[in-house]
């Protein structure tokens, strides 16, 4: 439920703004488990990065949840992917800043949306991980398998790609994700304001296109992908999957710590 693209493309500084703002709160008081999903995160990349490993975040915001899990793993390069211009340089200021000393490998900032990117070769090579947080739900179906599609030629040999995002349940609806939801925003998220709630359910409600969690591993599936659920948030929509090409090499084996 990222709430920056639209408005920065839209060019208003004070809307896009009070958006963050409101995003901001959301992420802070953990209103969509962040915390529980950065700490699954946390254990999913120290046991899958190795050194020297190139990675990509996809819809990466300001990184600040991210930026201290970033910092403790042995990159080779990292490259951040945002379609908001504006969040870019606070991504970069989070990750300086998530410890001390200066950034130990070349990081690339990328004002692009997540398909543009995806389609596009890269003369850097291509990556070990890639990430994707609240970024995918926004995209029509069709373009949510292009980028499955795209993604897959991304990556090295036995790379992987994070996804991060809300799911409708089995044979769930979007009418029906849409007021499930809301009625959670609206009498849940009480520490947020009327305004910001309002906020939330506007963007909700506009915005939000969230694949049926079974139909979007099965579109994955047709592209080659092999996937495993790593994480389920407490409200049947939130979810962290990992998925990997067919024949790149099975990492489950070392994921095996996170079965208990």
């Amino acid at each position: 439920m990222a709430m920056t693209h639209h408005n920065a493309q839209d060019g208003s500084l004070e809307l896009f703004e009070r958006s963050w703002r409101t995003y901001r709160a959301v992420v802070d008081h953990d209103l969509m488990e962040h915390r529980s999903l950065t700490s699954t995160l946390g254990a999913v990349l120290g046991a899958l990065v190795r050194p020297g490993a190139a990675a990509a975040d996809l819809g990466c915001g300001d990184l600040a949840l991210l930026a201290p899990l970033l910092r403790s793993l042995p990159l080779g390069r990292f490259e951040a992917v945002d379609a908001a211009a504006a969040v870019l340089p606070l991504a970069a200021q989070n990750l300086a800043a998530a410890a001390p000393g200066p950034v130990p490998y070349p990081c690339r900032w990328t004002h692009q949306d997540l398909l543009t990117w995806a389609q596009q070769p890269d003369a850097g090579g291509g990556f070990d991980l890639i990430s994707c947080s609240y970024a995918l739900h926004h995209l029509l179906d069709d373009d949510k398998q292009r980028v499955l599609a795209a993604l897959a030629q991304r990556l090295n040999t036995n790379g992987v790609l994070l996804i991060a995002d809300v799911f409708r349940q089995g044979g769930e609806s979007l009418p029906s994700y849409l007021e499930r939801y809301t009625e959670r925003v609206q009498t849940g998220w009480q520490v947020l304001s009327a305004d910001q709630r309002l906020q939330v359910v506007e963007h909700l409600t506009s915005s939000d296109l969230p694949a049926e969690g079974d139909d979007f591993v099965e579109r994955a599936r047709r592209e080659g992908w092999t996937h495993r659920w790593i994480w389920r948030g407490s409200h049947q929509a939130e979810a962290l999957l990992l998925l990997w090409p067919a024949g790149h090499g099975d990492p489950g084996a070392a994921l095996q710590e996170l079965d208990g």
